[in-house]
């Protein structure tokens, strides 16, 4: 599995080459290993009934944010 961070642009699990499909940003990791998501695109999102807080196996990496340099 891969490590996802606050900043990156997600998707669900299975929807990459799908035109569309919901878009979200990584606003908040919790201490439970859940994500808190913002949905950019909130119509769509709704269409597929995302919720704002998902399980980091049900969402893959569309961009990576890029790390802060010291």
């Amino acid at each position: 599995m891969t490590d996802i961070n606050p900043g990156d642009l997600v998707t669900l699990k299975g929807m990459r080459k799908v035109k569309e499909k919901p878009i979200g940003m990584v606003k908040k990791k919790w201490a439970t290993n859940d994500l808190e998501i913002f949905w950019l695109n909130e119509d769509i999102a709704k269409r597929f009934a995302v919720h704002k807080i998902l399980d980091p196996s049900r969402v893959e990496i569309l961009s990576r944010a890029s790390p802060l340099s010291p």
